[in-house]
């Protein structure tokens, strides 16, 4: 009965750590700005998106906090800017996969836009 007790008990206890660790991992937010942005991008855009670095300036880089431009622009449009580059932007195609340039694109560049209220 005892033996019983505690192999129920151990069973009950691998239950709910597991539960615990898999809500907890649920809730976990995703970073923005994603490191890949950080990587590739932050160095003329900026952690905030600004574009307010020295680099981002001199290049006249995107302020991807601008409303007027983020709703100007498909999301289409920027990938193909990402992917083959535009203005003074190198072309990220060959060193990111069109997935993580999707990613970019849809979470990092559209996290900055403004919200609406």
């Amino acid at each position: 009965m005892k033996r019983t007790q505690v192999l129920g008990s151990l069973v009950f206890g691998a239950i709910t750590t597991l539960g615990l660790t898999l809500f907890a991992t649920g809730q976990e937010k995703e970073e923005h700005p994603s490191k890949l942005f950080k990587e590739y991008c932050a160095k003329c855009h900026g952690d905030t998106g600004k574009a307010d670095t020295f680099k981002g300036k001199n290049l006249k880089a995107r302020n991807f906090t601008d409303a007027e431009w983020q709703a100007g622009e498909s999301d289409a449009e920027l990938i193909k800017s990402v992917t083959e580059g535009k203005d003074d932007m190198p072309p990220f195609g060959k060193k990111l996969t069109a997935e993580q340039i999707e990613s970019l694109v849809k979470n990092d560049v559209r996290g900055f836009a403004p919200k609406k209220n």
